[in-house]
């Protein structure tokens, strides 16, 4: 638990300049998905824009065969986002389904703009990173320290320490890390400018 509140701590740190409006009621799951993928798209000039499906349930079958979880499919450019992550999401609150919402748009332009990482490890990394600059970058969107809180407490939730296996996604501490960089990038570059910091991984 140490390690969790110092996890959040350093990234409501990083995030704490974009917490410029109180607290606000939990937003329905449209209205986050709907803003959140607007918003991403204006970052990105509407280019690329993949297709959208979303509260659907796993098992069903989509663009790469059976929905196994929220995931972006290259093979019909398409982000999906189930039934059951946003469940999930909600137990931490509406930042985390916008943070889904931006890591799955961020697999969907490492295709688009052919910067895919070599390793799943990486790639997932820098999809949460780049989750971050978006988070950061979306016009009119504003975090407080309990968006931040829920974002970096669902980030820690679904890391792994399958280090041995081909999917895994990062360990917890590496996952708000990768959030907290991008947010920090997104301050401190102004948004998109702040995009190489995402390289790294």
């Amino acid at each position: 638990m140490k390690k969790l509140k110092a996890l959040v701590t350093a990234l409501v740190s990083a995030g704490c300049v974009l917490a410029t409006a109180p607290a606000k009621a939990e937003l329905s799951p449209n209205v986050v998905v709907d803003g959140v993928y607007e918003g991403i798209q204006h970052i990105h000039g509407y280019q690329a824009t993949p297709k959208l499906v979303w509260n659907v349930s796993r098992g069903q079958r989509g663009g790469c065969g059976v929905i196994p979880g929220s995931h972006y499919c290259k093979l019909n450019h398409t982000v999906y986002i189930t039934q059951q992550d946003i469940r999930m999401a909600y137990q931490h609150g509406d930042a985390a389904l916008a943070y889904i919402v931006a890591h799955e748009y961020a697999h969907a332009m490492q295709i688009a703009h052919r910067f895919m990482p070599r390793t799943i490890t990486a790639s997932e990394l820098q999809a949460d990173c780049l989750a971050g600059i978006y988070l950061g970058a979306i016009p009119n969107l504003t975090f407080d320290q309990r968006d931040i809180q829920e974002i970096a407490t669902f980030a820690y939730r679904i890391g792994d320490y399958a280090s041995w296996s081909q999917h895994h996604h990062g360990t917890p501490a590496q996952r708000v890390k990768a959030v907290a960089v991008g947010m920090k990038a997104s301050v401190n570059g102004k948004g998109l400018q702040g995009l190489s910091a995402c390289r790294a991984y």
